[in-house]
C-alpha cells in the first residue's frame, strides 16, 4: 500500500488493518482489496462482537474486491471444486460430505464402496491445514470413534471435503501458480518434510522449479482459473479474477478409487486447491522484488474497476480519478495458533453472537 502511495501520486492508500474493518470504513474509500485477511481469520480469531462486524463489512461491501459472492465460491470448497471437475480440470477422488446430510458410518461406506484405502479429510471455511485428518479405512474399522469425534467436534462445519490419499503428494513437488485477471505471474513449488533431505520443508522458486512441474502445473492452473467466474460489479457489469492461486499436486502411484484410471506408470497432475488474494505471497522465497509488480497490478486494477463502477466503463492507464486503494494487512500470527478443536469451539461462538 505504501509502495503505491509512493509512486501514484492521484491515490491515497488506506491501511485498514483488522481492528479496523468495519463497513463504513471501507465506503468511505472507492476500491479496496483484501490482503491476507478473510473470513477464515475472522473466525479463528474467536471474538463474536468482532465477528458481526467484520462479516458484514464483508458480505454488505459494494466496493471491496474480492466480491463477496467470490470470496464465498472459494471458501466453500465444493463449489469451485465443481466448477472445475464439469470443466474437465483432473483432481482427486472427491466426496463431499454436506451439513445435515452425512454421517461417520455413511461416509465410511461411500468410501469403502469407492474401493479407497486412505483418505484425507478437510473443511471449507478454515484454514492453516485446521480440520486437517488423515486415515486409513482399517483404522476407521477398528475404532469407528474416529470418524465419530470428528464429526461432532466439527458439527458445525458446511461441508468436509474427503478426498482418497494420494501417495505421491508427500514426495512430489506441489506447485503454486499465482495469476492476475488470468494471466501467469510467477510460482512456487514446495515439498513436504517427510520427503526431503533434511527433513524440513522445502521450497523453491524461478529456474529451480522442474520444468515438468512447472509447465504442468500451469497447464492445469490455466485451466482451473477459466472455470471460475468473473466477479460482477453493482451496476452489473463484470470484472476479471485479480489473483488466484493454483495449487497442483503430482500423483505418481496407483489409486484404488474404481471411478478413476489414471496410469500409475506416469505423473499425473491435478488441482489440489484455489486460493483467494488473501493468501500468502511467499513473497522471502522470490528471487525478485515483488513490490513494483504487485504494486502496479493493484494500481491498475484499481483505475479500471473505478472507471467501470463509475464510469463508461472503459480501463485507463493514467486515470485521473482519485481511487484510494485499501489494502487490508495480514492478520496477526498469534491469531493462527489454535488447535483444531478449539477451531471449532471458537467458530460455533462467533457464529452464536451474529446479529440476525
Amino acid at each position: 500500500a505504501w509502495y503505491i502511495q509512493k509512486h501514484n501520486k492521484n491515490i491515497e492508500a488506506d491501511i485498514i488493518t483488522p481492528d479496523q474493518l468495519t463497513l463504513e470504513r471501507l465506503e468511505k474509500n472507492d476500491v479496496n482489496f483484501t490482503m491476507g485477511y478473510n473470513m477464515v481469520n475472522i473466525a479463528v480469531e474467536g471474538n463474536p462482537a468482532a465477528y458481526a462486524i467484520k462479516e458484514k463489512a464483508f458480505k454488505k461491501s459494494k466496493n471491496l474486491f474480492p466480491t463477496w459472492a467470490q470470496e464465498e465460491f472459494i471458501l466453500h470448497k465444493s463449489h469451485y471444486m465443481k466448477a472445475c471437475m464439469d470443466a474437465g480440470v483432473p483432481m482427486a477422488p472427491t466426496i463431499f460430505a454436506m451439513k445435515n446430510h452425512r454421517s461417520p458410518a455413511q461416509l465410511l461406506q461411500q468410501i469403502k464402496a469407492r474401493g479407497w484405502k486412505a483418505f484425507v479429510m478437510k473443511q471449507s471455511e478454515s484454514g492453516f491445514c485446521l480440520g486437517f485428518l488423515k486415515l486409513t479405512v482399517e483404522q476407521c474399522e477398528q475404532d469407528p470413534s474416529i470418524l465419530a469425534k470428528y464429526f461432532s467436534g466439527y458439527a458445525n462445519c458446511p461441508e468436509y471435503i474427503v478426498q482418497e490419499a494420494i501417495e505421491g503428494f508427500t514426495r512430489n513437488w506441489e506447485t503454486r501458480c499465482f495469476w492476475w485477471n488470468g494471466k501467469f505471474l510467477y510460482a512456487i513449488a514446495n515439498m513436504a518434510a517427510v520427503s526431503s533431505k533434511d527433513g524440513k520443508e522445502c521450497i523453491i522458486t524461478g529456474d529451480d522449479i522442474p520444468k515438468e512441474f512447472l509447465e504442468n502445473a500451469k497447464r492445469v492452473g490455466r485451466a482451473a482459473i477459466k472455470a471460475m467466474p468473473k466477479m460482477k460489479l453493482p451496476n452489473g457489469k463484470m470484472i476479471d479474477q485479480i489473483l488466484l492461486r493454483t495449487d497442483i499436486g503430482c500423483c505418481d502411484s496407483e489409486l484404488h478409487d474404481n471411478t478413476y484410471n489414471w496410469n500409475p506408470n506416469k505423473k499425473t497432475f491435478f488441482l489440489n486447491e484455489i486460493e483467494p488474494n488473501s493468501t500468502t505471497y511467499f513473497v522471502r522465497w522470490l528471487k525478485f522484488d515483488c513490490l513494483p509488480l504487485y504494486g502496479k497490478l493493484y494500481t491498475q486494477s484499481a483505475r479500471e474497476i473505478y472507471q467501470k463502477m463509475h464510469g463508461g466503463g472503459k480501463s485507463t492507464k493514467r486515470s485521473s480519478a482519485n481511487a484510494k486503494t485499501t489494502k487490508v494487512t495480514k492478520v496477526q500470527k498469534k491469531t493462527l495458533k489454535v488447535g483444531p478443536k478449539k477451531l471449532a469451539q471458537m467458530t460455533k461462538a462467533a457464529k452464536s453472537g451474529r446479529k440476525k
